[in-house]
C-alpha cells in the first residue's frame, strides 16, 4: 500500500509560529544567525522544525529564497513607517526619532538577531539585489530626515541609521525576545538610541517624542 500523501508527523518539538513557514523561518533564523549561510543546509533547517526536507521546498524553493525572506523582514516594515511618517505634520526632529525608536524596537522585537544577518558576507551577492535596493532605499530616508536638521553636505546626516543599527551589537541571540512588541511603551535602548541620533545632530529632543511615536505606530499597525 502507498504510504500517505503529505507533510510527514513531526520528529522534533514544534518550532514557534503560527504555520510550517513560520516555524521554517524561525529554525532559519537560528541557524543562520548562529553558523552562519553556508554552513547550513536545507536538511539542517528541516530537521530543526521536524520535516522532511521535500516538504521544506513547498513553502520556499531555496535556502536562499527563506534568508531573502529573513533579509526583508529587518528593513520593510521600517520603510512602511517612513511612508507614514512623510506624510505627518510633525518636526524633521520628531520624525527621525520616530524612525529610530521603531527600527530599534523592530531588532529588540524578535527570538534570534536577525539584524545581524545583513553582516555575513553573502549578503554582497547579487542573488540579494531587492534587498539591497530596500536598505539602500531606508538609509537614504534617514540620511534625508537629518539633513534637513543640519543641512546638506554635513557628514552627521550619515550617524543616525549607524546608531539605530548599533542596536544589533547591543542585543543577545539567545533565543529570547529582549523587548517584546508593545502598543503602550518603548524599548529604553530604543528611547536611547532615538535620544542619541538626535544629540549628534546637536537637535532638540520633542517633548512629546515617546506618545506621539507610539500613536503612529497603533495608526500604522492599524492599516
Amino acid at each position: 500500500m502507498a504510504g500517505a500523501v503529505g507533510r510527514p508527523r513531526r520528529s522534533a518539538p514544534r518550532r514557534a509560529g503560527k504555520n510550517p513557514r513560520e516555524e521554517i523561518l524561525d529554525a532559519s533564523a537560528e541557524l543562520f544567525t548562529r553558523q552562519g549561510f553556508a554552513t547550513t543546509s536545507t536538511h539542517q533547517i528541516a530537521d530543526a522544525v521536524g520535516i522532511r526536507q521535500a516538504s521544506l521546498y513547498y513553502h520556499f524553493p531555496s535556502k536562499t529564497e527563506i534568508f531573502l525572506t529573513l533579509l526583508k523582514s529587518t528593513v520593510e516594515p521600517s520603510m512602511v513607517l517612513a511612508g507614514d511618517l512623510a506624510n505627518l505634520e510633525a518636526s524633521p526632529e520628531l520624525r527621525l526619532w520616530a524612525l529610530v525608536a521603531a527600527e530599534v524596537r523592530l531588532l529588540l522585537s524578535t527570538k534570534w538577531n536577525v539584524g545581524r544577518l545583513y553582516q555575513l558576507p553573502i549578503v554582497a551577492s547579487e542573488e540579494f539585489e531587492e534587498y539591497h535596493t530596500q536598505r539602500a532605499t531606508l538609509t537614504d530616508t534617514f540620511r534625508s530626515l537629518a539633513t534637513e536638521i543640519v543641512g546638506e553636505d554635513d557628514p552627521r546626516a550619515e550617524l543616525p541609521f549607524h546608531i539605530t543599527m548599533s542596536a544589533i551589537e547591543m542585543r543577545r541571540n539567545d533565543g529570547k525576545v529582549p523587548s517584546p512588541l508593545s502598543e503602550d511603551s518603548l524599548p529604553d535602548t530604543a528611547v536611547m538610541l532615538a535620544d542619541a541620533a538626535l544629540a549628534v545632530l546637536g537637535a532638540d529632543l520633542p517633548g512629546d517624542r515617546v506618545e506621539r511615536t507610539l500613536e503612529l505606530l497603533r495608526q500604522a499597525d492599524a492599516k
